[in-house]
């Protein structure tokens, strides 16, 4: 029997294989920009270490710790200071470190008020000398109760100073306000009256002092290094300028008064 179709047969459809169709082209690669390196946190600030209960359970160790980062990071003083608030705890750290002032100057009123006396003893017959006696103990209790009240008051008046001389010369920034310049004043003080007790170089731990306070403040206030040195400098150059024409016109009235 053949194969073949007939004249009016279909012709059969061709036979279909499944070929796989090829694979689509690969989508050309998106650009995405790298990923933005996130800043590292800013490390948190802890009190300075007289403030600082949980890292210094005892006082002894709080007032260790001061000193330890005075001497090892002095102006980190500064950038801790503005972590708590009050006045309350400079002072007792500047009446703490005043205590070998006080004991002097205990003693020098000793000395003084002692011969006093004495020299009033010799006229004690006169109303003058018996008045004298009595009232000089007073009088020099009186100036070491005093003492701590003296020591507030220099830690406000020059850590208010400081402040507005620094606002004189441009330096201050939005952050840290009056308060804070007086605590860091006071902390600082108290170092500087300390270290001015030393024979000979007393002089020159004052006034390396006060420059340190005003690199500390700049810091404190993040502005310009010579703008905190100047503002504390201020003072001490007014002082000077006022001191010297009235030591001009003191020599020749001392002058005068010799001759005759």
């Amino acid at each position: 029997m053949s194969e073949t179709t007939g004249p009016g047969e279909a012709i059969p459809p061709a036979i279909q294989l499944d070929v796989p169709a090829p694979p689509p082209p690969p989508a050309p690669p998106i650009w995405e920009p790298p990923p933005a390196s996130t800043p590292a946190p800013a490390p948190v600030l802890r009190p300075v270490p007289f403030e600082d209960p949980e890292a210094f359970p005892t006082f002894w160790s709080r007032v260790g710790g001061m000193f330890r980062m005075v001497f090892s990071h002095p102006l980190e003083l500064f950038d801790r200071v503005p972590v708590t608030e009050g006045l309350g705890a400079p002072w007792r750290f500047l009446l703490l470190l005043s205590v070998p002032i006080f004991l002097i100057m205990a003693l020098l009123f000793f000395f003084v008020g002692l011969g006093i006396m004495m020299a009033a003893l010799e006229q004690s017959g006169r109303d003058e000398g018996k008045t004298l006696v009595a009232v000089m103990p007073l009088i020099f209790g009186t100036i070491l109760v005093l003492m701590p009240l003296f020591s507030f008051l220099g830690m406000i008046v020059g850590g208010a100073l400081n402040h507005f001389f620094l606002w004189m010369w441009g330096g201050l920034k939005p952050g840290a306000g009056t308060q804070q310049s007086i605590r860091a004043y006071g902390y600082a003080c108290a170092f500087i009256q300390l270290g001015g007790l030393i024979p000979y170089i007393g002089i020159l731990i004052h006034l390396a002092g006060m420059v340190a306070i005003g690199m500390g403040l700049a810091r404190m206030h993040k502005t310009d290094t010579w703008r905190g040195v100047c503002a504390v400098l201020t003072p001490l150059v007014l002082v000077c300028c006022c001191l010297l024409p009235l030591a001009a016109m003191a020599i020749p009235m001392l002058k005068a008064f010799s001759h005759h």
